[in-house]
């Protein structure tokens, strides 16, 4: 129960995710509750999730939500309707004809990192913010996947759209609760509650640049030299131009390149940056990452992703930040399409799905009695010399909608901290410890903390 108007959303406390994960405790694996005017079925259960997100059924997305589409997207449904299926596997492919997700992505994400070591070489006298190293880095990678080039850390159109997308990803957390009172909207940007002229701004602005960059590739666009991610898609368009029932279209491309550079850009650096956090919070954890990159890597050697199936620990590690820490604590709303039953109930169309991935993370029968510790061995064989994730470990969601840049992400992570952590020792300023509590943004976000770094080797630069 709920109280009237607002429903129950006064009482999830700035940690919704921890709050619906209770509430499972006393209501069952999937129950209904209302947020603001919104009646929301939550599932909290890997079982359940998986069975739902395998389902059509479950597949489309609230147009009501933070991130506007344009009119194209929102009547084609190429985003938030069954079409998406079709527009997730051309990306797929995109992916894999590219190279991204294999050695060809490694080259180009050496020079980013290497800029990026030269970059935090220069900050060793004082303590610095990680995030703002990261994210031009980050964001480059995505860069490259979608527009085939990178831009200059200095460059003015780059510190832009870093400024942009880190506004974009503390603010998201805040405008959700438009989603649940849509009538709240004007009166939100009337009184700039929540800085919704900010995010505006911002989506703004990187909306503007991604469409610059649309039109400079259809006037070089050439059939047989396919550079990137849009000159793919613009082709794709070419080709299906004489089908009236085609998704692909100019603003469909508007909008998803969008949402990749968002969150494929905010939701590594965010890990990333709890990795770092993680190292001083947990020094011994530092030190055993250390010892497996001197022992395969030495000092020298630019580390590839192959070097996982060596470096056992350092994996296991990364994979119990993304589950202590379950960067996505909530699922991106989900909107049924069509009249289904899930677990015995009956689950009517036009209904909001919220799918809460910290309850699988933090539950006790899939993880044991520890699940509020960080201990990486519980991805590790009894030997130590494997990593094994159970099928429960869903850092990129399930089923149907699950992220499609989940091999570039995992081998951005595993490159940059085994890049970053072979020439640099982590540690906090004297007298302060790490605050492991998290903000709610775009994903849960670690709080903002300086950090000091020291060269391990000091001849490397």
């Amino acid at each position: 129960m709920g109280l009237p108007i607002v429903g129950y959303l006064p009482f999830l406390t700035k940690k919704p995710y921890a709050k619906l994960t209770e509430l499972k405790k006393k209501h069952g694996p999937i129950y209904r509750i209302f947020m603001g005017s919104q009646e929301i079925i939550v599932l909290c259960d890997f079982k359940i999730i998986k069975e739902a997100f395998a389902l059509d059924a479950f597949m489309g997305r609230p147009l009501n939500s933070a991130f506007e589409l344009t009119e194209t997207s929102t009547k084609t449904g190429a985003i938030n309707d069954l079409p998406w299926k079709e527009q997730r596997r051309f990306s797929l492919s995109m992916l894999r004809d590219l190279g991204f997700g294999k050695s060809q992505m490694e080259v180009h994400m050496k020079e980013e990192a290497e800029e990026l070591l030269e970059r935090m070489a220069a900050c060793t006298k004082t303590p610095v913010k990680m995030a703002e190293l990261l994210t031009p880095s980050m964001s480059n990678n995505i860069a490259s996947f979608l527009f085939g080039k990178r831009l200059k850390y200095n460059d003015p159109t780059r510190q832009r759209t870093d400024r942009n997308l880190s506004d974009i990803g503390k603010l998201t957390g805040t405008l959700v609760v438009k989603q649940f009172f849509p009538w709240l909207g004007p009166i939100m940007e009337f009184f700039n509650i929540g800085n919704p002229k900010k995010f505006s701004e911002a989506t703004g602005d990187i909306k503007k640049y991604v469409r610059e960059q649309i039109n400079e590739h259809e006037k070089t666009l050439d059939s047989n030299n396919i550079r990137d991610f849009i000159d793919g898609y613009l082709l794709e368009i070419k080709k299906r131009s004489n089908d009236p029932n085609s998704t692909f279209k100019k603003d469909v491309l508007l909008d998803l390149s969008h949402g990749f550079f968002v969150a494929g850009s905010e939701t590594v650096r965010i890990t990333m940056d709890w990795m770092l956090l993680i190292c001083v919070a947990f020094p011994e954890v530092q030190k055993k990452i250390h010892q497996e990159i001197d022992t395969v890597l030495d000092t020298e050697r630019f580390p590839s992703y192959q070097d996982r199936f060596n470096m056992p620990y350092t994996e296991a590690a990364i994979c119990e930040l993304m589950r202590w820490k379950t960067i996505i604590p909530m699922n991106f709303m989900r909107y049924t399409l069509k009249d289904t039953e899930l677990n015995g109930y009956f689950i009517p169309k036009h209904s909001q799905v919220l799918a809460v991935l910290y309850s699988i993370d933090h539950d006790e029968s899939l993880w044991g009695n520890d699940v509020d510790m960080y201990r990486p061995e519980r991805f590790l064989s009894e030997d130590g010399k494997k990593v094994v994730k159970p099928e429960h470990f869903i850092p990129f969601s399930i089923g149907k909608r699950s992220c499609p840049g989940k091999p570039l992400a995992e081998i951005e992570i595993f490159v940059y901290l085994t890049a970053i952590l072979q020439k640099f020792e982590f540690s906090l300023p004297p007298g302060k410890e790490a605050d492991l509590e998290g903000n709610l943004g775009i994903g849960l976000q670690p709080k903002s903390q300086k950090l000091w770094l020291k060269l391990r080797h000091r001849s490397t630069f």
